[in-house]
């Protein structure tokens, strides 16, 4: 046994939650402090020795983290301070168990989340945070089955019927496939026996001309003014083989991926930041010395 003691070090800022449980474990338990923890103010726990995970939660409802944090049989101290603020993985608590929700999507933010629940006397209503691609949000839950609706920065709403907290591993992926009501394609090019689907996944612009050329040598395609904006998309039917895609949105910015285009089925292909081509170019100098 030893003593842990916290400072809140955070400017001008009540912390009003705080939390600290094994690792491993996830159910992070009730609240630790009665009152709230003002800045520069400190509190003292008896904690056993080993790993233990610590979330605070101030009153603006940033959330500070440290986890896997390594008790040892001699009296300790930290300062919560914005070293540990969790802007990359924000928490939010309606409870004691962990929902891990990964933003898997291709180059749209998350900007609302409701979840239902039989328990629940009203729907939680998530819509502080923008979670970005690749990014979580963590949603602390009391025991039951929860439904999922979450829309994205372009208002497009996904879907998910049933997760159950806790479970195994409290993390769930939301996808490309749980849109509701998706909207059908804009357009379908070519002829071939593939089929690939292009989505422009630009939330800020719109794709204008588009070129798919085969690495082969022959004949591809190109459109111009397709005005194929933030989450739509279009088919274009080609044969087996390798191609180079070409996209231009409406600022003239250049997008290019190369793909492999299978004989049978269809290809899902995201235009996003990631195949932004960057022009390191300098304007030159149009008057003579």
């Amino acid at each position: 046994m030893h003593d842990l003691t916290l400072i809140n070090r955070i400017r001008d800022i009540n912390i009003i939650s705080l939390y600290i449980w094994g690792s491993g474990q996830t159910d992070k338990g009730d609240n630790w402090i009665t009152t709230n923890l003002q800045p520069d103010s400190i509190v003292t726990f008896t904690l056993l020795s080993g790993k233990c995970n610590i979330l605070a939660f101030d009153e603006l409802g940033n959330s500070y983290g440290i986890a896997g944090n390594l008790q040892k049989n001699v009296p300790d101290t930290i300062s919560i301070d914005l070293e540990y603020i969790t802007f990359g993985r924000p928490n939010v608590d309606y409870g004691h168990n962990l929902l891990n929700l990964t933003n898997s999507l291709h180059g749209f933010a998350l900007d609302i989340l409701i979840l239902s629940s039989a328990r629940l006397d009203e729907d939680i209503i998530i819509d502080g945070f923008r979670v970005f691609p690749g990014n979580s949000i963590i949603i602390w839950l009391d025991k039951g089955i929860y439904s999922v609706k979450a829309v994205d920065q372009i208002g497009r709403t996904y879907g998910i019927d049933s997760i159950t907290v806790p479970d195994d591993s409290c993390m769930v992926s939301l996808v490309n496939s749980m849109i509701i009501n998706p909207v059908p394609p804009v357009g379908i090019t070519g002829n071939g026996s593939g089929s690939l689907f292009i989505e422009n996944c630009l939330p800020s612009a719109v794709m204008t001309d588009l070129q798919i050329i085969p690495q082969n040598g022959s004949g591809g395609i190109y459109l111009e003014n397709i005005a194929l904006q933030p989450g739509a998309h279009m088919v274009a039917n080609l044969n087996p083989g390798y191609y180079s895609v070409l996209a231009t949105d409406e600022f003239g910015a250049e997008y290019y991926v190369s793909i492999e285009q299978q004989d049978t089925g269809s290809l899902r292909l995201p235009i996003t930041d990631e195949y932004l081509q960057y022009d390191f170019s300098f304007p030159g100098n149009s008057q003579e010395q």
